[in-house]
């Protein structure tokens, strides 16, 4: 049987000295064990249900990446990252809603830069620092995602939202939530955990729809139209 693609990618990496360490951004721990399960016990595979790592790397969506080299500094910033492409051009299946054929017509127009990461990576791994992909400490803060007051009154928001919907109830969370959407609108890890929470039935696998709701001002169409359509919705690596 074959590894999907970030555990492969670590089985093929791991003989050049390169680990590759995939986290999950989800505020339930339990939606994510199943992954987190199949990945073991040769592929380290974490559940962040904090969203620290939303905080230390300016993630801002799912999937992104750093890379970190021997010394524990950073060599690329937050960036949107895949390894494996996806179907664009198939046609979608007859009878479906309107709003989901909107959808998954959206989706498809979000750049697949699969080929293109992958070989990065892969560079990056057999020549390390000699890598055309490798920058310097002050090229990575350059290459960064500014952070700003609103971004820093964002993540205090979600934070404090996370922390009341553990010790109160997602009810208490919600006006945390919906500042935090408002103060840092480019943060799709915000908006799409108080989504899925707000649009998954109980005992029910995460709602990807993530459709409009009288909760939330936003949803994932929407939101990504307002944004500039499909094609805006990652953070392009440089080089791609």
């Amino acid at each position: 049987m074959s590894l999907p693609g970030w555990q492969a990618l670590h089985a093929e990496l791991e003989p050049l000295g390169v680990t590759v360490v995939t986290v999950a951004l989800d505020i339930d721990p339990a939606k994510a064990q199943p992954w987190v399960d199949a990945a073991a016990p040769t592929h380290p595979s974490l559940v962040d249900s904090a969203h620290i790592t939303n905080e230390l790397f300016g993630f801002n969506n799912v999937p992104m990446a750093v890379w970190i080299d021997e010394t524990g500094t950073l060599v690329r910033p937050a960036e949107s990252a895949s390894i494996e492409g996806r179907d664009t051009t198939s046609p979608l299946p007859e009878g479906l809603p309107d709003r989901v054929v909107e959808l998954m017509t959206e989706a498809r127009k979000i750049p697949d830069i699969a080929d293109g990461y992958r070989a990065a990576v892969l560079d990056w791994a057999e020549k390390g620092p000699d890598s055309e992909f490798a920058l310097s400490p002050a090229e990575v803060i350059e290459a960064s995602l500014p952070r700003d007051t609103h971004h820093a009154e964002a993540a205090a928001n979600f934070e404090l939202g996370q922390h009341l919907f553990r010790t109160v109830g997602k009810d208490a969370a919600i006006p945390f939530w919906r500042a935090a959407h408002a103060l840092d609108p480019t943060n799709w890890t915000y908006k799409r955990q108080a989504w899925t929470l707000e649009t998954t039935p109980e005992g029910e696998p995460s709602d990807m729809m993530q459709p409009p709701t009288e909760v939330y001002e936003g949803n994932w169409l929407d939101d990504v139209r307002a944004s500039g359509g499909g094609e805006n919705y990652i953070t392009r690596p440089s080089f791609l």
